[in-house]
């Protein structure tokens, strides 16, 4: 949320994060306030002036018992790994500047289900890859993922028995591990743009030696309560 956005305090929780009500939507929606828990925090060793003012989330998950304030600050940094799905999908599995053939709506369907399909299934087998020795699911490549996959139907071409499969999949999750990517270093990136195209400050010369961060995402942050308001 933006820090000029007022979020008045309905109800303070125990874990530091709080309910408010906000408008939301546009036209009659907008009319009817929504419930959401505030979640303000700082992150520990991270430079720049994002941290120094700290951060706010808010969510509709309002329960504090199941949905710990400390665990969901931490996960919101994961969810911008969504762009790197979008590449994978578009440029990796699909390939670059190739696109979709059919010549009618319906089959233009066909094929974005089918290749949301076969990423779903591409990331569940890195998972369950991953989940053998214990490792975090970043340390499987997709691309190799996507390239064993690709060798292991070309090495059986229509054979789908279920024994095979299990061979197969056993064969793709040792050569998946025998190809780990390195553990994923700690990394910030300040909040600027190249070109002054959005709200967002420009980027400029300091920005580009920004220090990194050393905690990882649940180390880091430490949930902020709120400021009672003056009298």
């Amino acid at each position: 949320m933006p820090a000029n956005r007022i979020l008045p305090v309905t109800r303070l929780l125990r874990d530091g994060s709080w309910l408010s009500r906000i408008h939301a939507g546009s036209g009659p929606a907008r009319h009817e306030p929504v419930t959401v828990r505030v979640l303000a925090y700082q992150l520990k060793g991270q430079a720049g002036d994002d941290a120094a003012d700290g951060y706010r989330l808010i969510t509709t998950l309002l329960d504090a018992r199941r949905y710990p304030a400390r665990q969901l600050a931490a996960l919101y940094r994961e969810r911008w790994e969504i762009e790197s799905v979008f590449a994978e999908i578009k440029t990796r599995q699909r390939g670059a500047r190739v696109v979709l053939s059919s010549k009618t709506p319906e089959g233009v369907r066909q094929q974005i289900w089918a290749h949301l399909l076969v990423h779903h299934a591409l990331r569940e087998l890195m998972v369950r890859t991953a989940a053998t020795r214990g490792l975090d699911p970043d340390r499987i490549s997709f691309t190799e993922t996507l390239r064993s996959a690709r060798r292991s139907v070309t090495l059986t071409p229509g054979s789908f028995s279920p024994d095979l499969l299990v061979r197969t999949l056993v064969m793709l999750q040792q050569d998946l591990l025998e190809r780990l990517l390195p553990a994923r270093r700690l990394r910030s990136q300040p909040r600027v743009v190249k070109r002054k195209m959005s709200n967002y400050r420009l980027k400029r010369p300091e920005h580009r030696a920004r220090p990194q961060p050393t905690h990882t995402g649940t180390q880091a942050v430490r949930i902020t309560r709120p400021q009672p308001a003056n009298p």
